[in-house]
């Protein structure tokens, strides 16, 4: 197939468009993948975001609602969160119980923002620098002077039913970024890798995709230049006949003779149509409308005495056995079933040395009827057996000639068999003989 330039550019172009589609759909999987990942990881820090700002307004909207408020606050949030660094006091609360349960200080700050939304009040982790943010957006992202990024939640503080101040909790999502990072690494990383296997994946593929149809070709190559060998020897016959016929026409006894060869040869030409375009409509199927019932016992009785003549000439002993009591009935072609046989019985017939014997077996199985043709001539080879079904194949050339057979006889044989839904297989050993066994399913 590589030698084939056709199919080897048909292989390539099968192999990138293959390529192409799943580079494409991985791509696509991968993006997705990667959407779904960080909407994960954004929806558990949010939550988890959520949980620390609704602990923390729970404790600190009471105590921002007293008077004496921002001291208060201010001397609580030093406490806990030591707005500045000295006069922290002693004290426990239930704003400090809460920041202690809900905030990790490592990973979270928070502040305090009165009305105008500047801050007054902050602790947990240190920032530098933030980027300015609404006040009147609940969820943001603030980046500091070092590029971190930070998720943040603002939350409203009432006094007396108006808004006073905001609550800001916000947590770092330095470790998302990573983590993100490290996926999109993998991703990049990954894509090139996966589509170099599915470039490989994809040229076996090809191959094997094509393979049937590589197949297909050589058969019609094959067969393309042995049914034009096969045309060629009569027709080369029937013109040297015809130039020996324009120098002889002064002799009546030679025109006889050289017309006798061209009716031979005609012959011969017409059978080879006639076996080519009968196989043409076993291939197309067109003689399942041909169908009725048939009997296998008539047809085989019929055909030992038809064949006795030939049996006769080449002094082979041809017999039958039929091996059921009962007639055996099948659906089919009568005229496509007698050429069957005849077949199988010719071919064993002009296989078997004179003083050999061929006998035609009919046996019965539960769904068959069983065709069997035995012959105790020269054999088949066991390389020559798988392909003695092909068209025009001949295991031996030479004494095909002689008995003027074009190599039709058994591709017309199993494409009937197959036609009419049965099987057909050899049993053979050089020197010993064959045995021909055709399978047909029998009438319901």
């Amino acid at each position: 197939m590589e030698r084939n330039p056709i199919f080897h550019q048909t292989r390539l172009r099968l192999a990138a468009w293959y390529t192409l589609v799943m580079g494409g759909i991985l791509g696509l999987s991968s993006l997705g993948v990667y959407s779904v990942v960080a909407h994960a990881y954004y929806e558990t820090i949010d939550q988890g975001l959520q949980s620390v700002a609704n602990a923390l307004h729970k404790s600190i909207e009471p105590a921002w609602q007293q008077p004496g408020q921002l001291q208060r606050l201010n001397k609580e949030f030093s406490l806990e969160l030591c707005v500045t660094q000295t006069s922290c006091l002693r004290t426990t609360t239930s704003i400090k119980k809460s920041i202690a349960e809900a905030a990790n200080p490592v990973n979270y700050y928070i502040h305090l923002l009165d009305r105008s939304g500047k801050i007054f009040a902050s602790g947990g982790m240190e920032v530098d620098n933030l980027s300015v943010t609404s006040v009147l957006d609940q969820w943001q992202i603030s980046t500091d002077s070092s590029g971190n990024r930070y998720r943040k939640i603002t939350l409203p503080l009432y006094t007396q039913d108006q808004v006073s101040g905001y609550l800001q909790v916000a947590r770092s999502i330095t470790d998302l970024d990573q983590h993100l990072a490290y996926l999109r690494l993998v991703l990049v990383l990954g894509l090139p890798i996966s589509m170099i296997f599915v470039g490989l994946s994809s040229w076996w593929l090809a191959g094997r995709a094509i393979q049937p149809v590589y197949f297909s070709y050589q058969q019609m190559q094959q067969f393309t230049a042995d049914a034009a060998h096969e045309f060629r020897t009569p027709l080369a016959a029937m013109y040297s006949t015809i130039e020996a016929a324009i120098k002889l026409q002064q002799k009546p006894k030679s025109n006889r003779e050289i017309l006798d060869v061209l009716k031979r040869q005609n012959r011969r030409l017409s059978q080879l149509v006639g076996d080519l375009l009968l196989l043409t409509r076993i291939d197309q199927e067109e003689l399942t409308g041909e169908y009725q019932s048939c009997c296998l016992n008539d047809l085989i009785s019929d055909l030992t005495e038809e064949l006795a003549f030939l049996a006769v000439e080449t002094k082979v002993n041809l017999s039958k056995q039929v091996q059921v009591l009962e007639k055996l009935y099948i659906i089919g072609n009568e005229e496509h079933l007698y050429r069957l046989i005849s077949n199988l019985i010719a071919n064993a017939i002009q296989a078997t040395s004179s003083g050999g014997k061929v006998t035609i077996l009919l046996e019965k199985s539960e769904l068959y009827a069983i065709i069997k043709v035995q012959d105790t001539g020269i054999g088949i080879a066991v390389e020559h057996q798988q392909r003695i079904f092909d068209r025009f194949y001949r295991v031996d050339r030479d004494r095909s000639r002689i008995s003027g057979g074009s190599g039709l006889g058994l591709a017309i044989a199993i494409a009937i068999t197959r036609a009419h839904k049965g099987n057909i297989q050899v049993q053979s050993q050089p020197g010993l003989g064959s045995t021909f066994i055709v399978r047909l399913p029998l009438s319901s």
